[in-house]
């Protein structure tokens, strides 16, 4: 029970990663803050992993949303004032050819996966600095943000953006004893109703994957639970892939010589 007498925030924890993560604090005898837009979905993850409801507290935030997050966090606070993390999973991932994409498609991508872990982090650290307590914050990145794909350059860029973010704040924080790190999945194979993918891009890029299989969401709650305890605490700044090996390079492609 790593995290026993600790809390966390984890946003997007309705469903794949997210909920994921949240699990993991669970386990690991922590209380989490499961934050999601999709409020139904977001109870219903929760009963299942805390029935007696007194671990977890359900917060329907829009993380596009100032005001809300900051509400919510307050509210967060007030549920487990020993909250000293916040893990940034809220993330959504469309597909749309570069010529067809709008100005609303780049927005929502953008605002959600970049504008959202500002707005969350902002808010966590002012209310840490108001209790003169340190923190980390975990932002759940991309392998697209160094490996763009088609139908992607809205999400490929919010995850460039992200790792950016995390090494601008990792330094702005740090006098504060707040620790800013980010993860980086490859391909994690998730039940998503608001992001599907096609059989066709799961075949694909599984197939790239050196280590022979998709990732899972515990394959990412494991890295996340790392950088938060005290084996990572000279750690701040750091983007560390958990992808299976395909970000380093293309295992699939054939010897260039026969001989």
């Amino acid at each position: 029970m790593r995290f026993q007498g600790r809390a966390v925030v984890v946003t997007g924890a309705a469903h794949g990663i997210g909920l994921g993560i949240a699990a993991a604090y669970l386990a690991e005898g922590a209380r989490v803050a499961m934050w999601d837009r999709q409020e139904e979905a977001l109870i219903g993850a929760a009963r299942a992993l805390d029935p007696s409801g007194t671990r977890t507290l359900t917060q329907a935030v829009d993380v596009r949303d100032g005001v809300a997050v900051s509400e919510a966090m307050d509210a967060a606070m007030a549920f487990a004032p020993e909250c000293d993390i916040v893990v940034n999973a809220a993330g959504t991932y469309p597909s749309h050819p570069l010529l067809e994409m709008t100005e609303s498609d780049w927005d929502a991508v953008l605002d959600t996966n970049l504008k959202g872990p500002l707005l969350v982090t902002q808010a966590f650290g002012r209310r840490l600095l108001q209790r003169k307590r340190g923190g980390s914050v975990i932002n759940i990145s991309s392998g697209a943000a160094q490996s763009a794909r088609p139908g992607a350059a809205h999400y490929a860029t919010s995850k460039a953006g992200l790792n950016m973010l995390t090494r601008a704040m990792a330094l702005e924080l740090a006098p504060h004893r707040i620790r800013v790190n980010a993860v980086s999945p490859g391909y994690v194979a998730v039940d998503s109703p608001f992001n599907p993918l096609s059989q066709a891009y799961k075949d694909a890029i599984t197939t790239g994957i050196p280590l022979g299989r998709a990732g899972r969401p515990d394959d990412i709650a494991r890295a996340v639970l790392f950088l938060t305890g005290p084996e990572s605490e000279w750690m701040t700044g750091s983007i560390v892939s958990v992808d299976g090996g395909s970000g380093a390079g293309r295992s699939q492609l054939p010897l260039s010589r026969e001989d």
